[in-house]
C-alpha cells in the first residue's frame, strides 16, 4: 500500500495527464509558406481543412484569428476556408534582414473552446542586391590585385 503522500502525488500526476491530453486534443499547429509581396486573394491553406474544422461549423462556433502586430496581412475566408493573403507583405518592413521571417496566428473556435497555432513562412524572393561583409570584400580586392589575375 502506498504511504498518504505517495497517493496524492499520484493524484497530480493523474491529473497531469489529463491536462496534457485535453490540450492535445484541443489544438494543434499548422505550418504555411507564402512568398513575400504576394498580391492580395494569394492562396495560403486551407486552413480548416487542415485543421480538421468543418465549413459549416465556422460561424456558429465563432471562428477567429488573432495575431501580434500587423494582423491585416492574411484573412480567412468562412465561406470556404481559405487563408489567403489580404495586403502585401513586405518582407524587410516584418522581419528586417533575419533570415527566418514567419507570421504566427491564433485561429480561436468556441464550443468547445479550441486553440490553434498557425505559423506563414514568408519566403524572400530575393528582390534586394546582395550584401558582402567588408572583410570578404577587401580579401576579395587584394586577391584580384595578385599578379596574373
Amino acid at each position: 500500500m502506498l504511504p498518504q503522500h505517495g497517493l496524492m502525488s499520484m493524484g497530480r500526476l493523474l491529473l497531469l495527464l489529463v491536462l496534457l491530453a485535453a490540450w492535445k486534443t484541443g489544438s494543434g499547429q499548422v505550418h504555411y509558406s507564402v512568398p513575400e509581396e504576394a498580391k492580395h486573394g494569394t492562396f495560403v491553406g486551407r486552413i480548416a481543412q487542415d485543421l480538421g474544422l468543418e465549413l459549416a461549423e465556422l460561424v456558429p462556433r465563432l471562428f477567429r484569428v488573432a495575431s501580434k502586430g500587423r494582423g491585416d496581412l492574411l484573412e480567412v475566408n468562412l465561406q470556404n476556408g481559405i487563408l489567403f493573403v489580404n495586403s502585401r507583405i513586405d518582407r524587410e518592413e516584418l522581419c528586417g534582414r533575419s533570415p527566418e521571417c514567419s507570421i504566427h496566428l491564433e485561429v480561436i473556435v468556441d464550443r468547445p473552446l479550441q486553440v490553434f497555432h498557425v505559423e506563414v513562412e514568408v519566403r524572400d524572393i530575393n528582390d534586394n542586391p546582395p550584401v558582402f561583409p567588408e572583410t570578404w570584400l577587401l580579401a576579395n580586392k587584394w586577391c584580384g590585385s595578385l599578379p596574373g589575375n
